[in-house]
């Protein structure tokens, strides 16, 4: 009987042996299960989030960079991009921002050592690109009077360029001028209201619409800024070109390289304007140009809506990156009808506004013609005439004459 129960015993307990194996063995494979399925999981979350951060392509890339900017506000963006777009084409990226608007501060490429199994070490891994997004106060501006978005109360530049933006906008354009009207205005107003000079305080404003708009005193881009930023209130196309001046102009104005001292003593070449877009063309607009550096304030047109050909002669430019000019229509000189192709026509001009009685001022423009002494001898048969002065400037094949009488 004893041994019958000892063998009941002994199978009984094999049975649970094998049946605590059996069970050990399935929660092994549970939990290896489980444990594969939340790796399965963790892997999907961290692609995912991957894929959030991940920029495909370059056109992708710009346009992470744009929403960040333009729509999100953010001032600062982060994105995986493959590692074949290569560090030019993040350049191009960088400078794609229209600078009236702001730029990219700061933008870092860092690679990665770790790649993915399989994957060709050249075209198929990731590499990080950071950008820091700085925008300016024209931004601001335009996105306040244009699109109602408020401006941070912290930026009290912005806000005081916004208020005289809008003081502008009240007192000199109304919906019934045609956009040269309104082009002319800006000119005339940023002119009569700024000077080439440094900002009192030290603080670069003259860079910047502020300086030239609020302080009054700007260097060729606060001029180019504030002009582009009254333009597009205005609802004009405008473009900020960069590139280099120089010029043998007579009047001397503007004589040599164009360079700036900045205030911490370094020297910045270079030099910026605006390009235009009037009636479906395209021109340049120098301001800077038009402003002569003299004791006395004075209204020039010069380089008021001139075409490529004519700007080439003293400017030079990207042409890839700026519009093509190559109309004179909207030109101040050739609007008024005072932009003459020979001597006779010039002469004849000057004749009749004499012969009309008038004695003001006669400002116009030549592309070639005889004003020697002896070929303007002819004014002094009009009544009252006893003597004149005249000044000239501008380039080859496009002179601007001013002529004063009895000065």
């Amino acid at each position: 009987m004893e041994s019958n129960s000892s063998r009941v015993f002994v199978i009984a307990a094999f049975i649970f042996v094998v049946l605590f194996f059996i069970f050990l063995g399935i929660s092994s494979y549970k939990e290896r299960e489980r444990r594969q399925l939340e790796e399965e999981a963790n892997e999907r979350r961290i692609h995912e989030e991957l894929e959030k951060e991940t920029a495909h392509n370059i056109d992708e890339v710009y346009e992470r960079v744009e929403d960040a900017f333009f729509n999100s506000y953010e001032s600062n963006v982060y994105m995986r991009a493959p590692g074949d777009i290569g560090e030019d084409k993040l350049k191009e990226v960088a400078d794609s921002i229209d600078p009236l608007f702001g730029r990219v501060s700061l933008y870092s490429y860092t690679t990665s050592s770790s790649q993915e199994e399989g994957l060709d070490p050249v075209y198929d891994y990731y590499v990080g690109v950071n950008f820091d997004l700085y925008r300016t106060d024209e931004y601001y501006v335009l996105e306040a009077i244009q699109n109602g978005t408020a401006i941070p109360s912290a930026l009290n530049n912005a806000n005081t360029l916004k208020d005289v933006c809008e003081d502008f906008l009240n007192n000199n354009i109304n919906d019934s001028m045609t956009d040269y009207e309104k082009e002319l205005a800006v000119h005339d107003y940023i002119i009569n209201n700024c000077e080439y000079a440094f900002s009192d305080d030290n603080d670069r404003t003259e860079f910047q619409a502020y300086g030239a708009l609020v302080n009054h005193k700007a260097v060729c881009e606060g001029y180019a800024r504030a002009s582009a930023l009254l333009l597009r209130l205005c609802g004009i196309e405008a473009n900020l070109v960069s590139g280099d001046a120089e010029t043998s102009d007579e009047s001397g104005e503007h004589e040599g390289a164009s360079y700036v001292v900045l205030p911490d003593g370094q020297v910045a070449e270079g030099h910026m304007w605006d390009q235009v877009k009037i009636e479906g063309n395209w021109y340049n607009l120098d301001t800077t140009w038009d402003d002569p550096i003299s004791e006395e304030p004075m209204l020039t047109y010069t380089y008021f809506n001139v075409s490529d050909e004519i700007l080439s002669n003293n400017h030079t430019w990207e042409e890839k990156d700026a519009a093509t000019c190559n109309s004179m229509d909207a030109n101040y000189y050739v609007k008024n009808n005072s932009f003459f192709e020979d001597d006779a026509s010039l002469k004849e001009y000057i004749s009749s506004q004499l012969a009309s009685g008038s004695r003001e001022p006669i400002k116009c423009a030549y592309k070639e013609a005889d004003i020697s002494e002896e070929a303007m001898y002819f004014v002094f048969d009009y009544e009252g005439i006893d003597h004149y002065s005249y000044s000239t400037h501008g380039v080859d094949g496009y002179t601007c004459l001013e002529l004063v009488f009895n000065p």
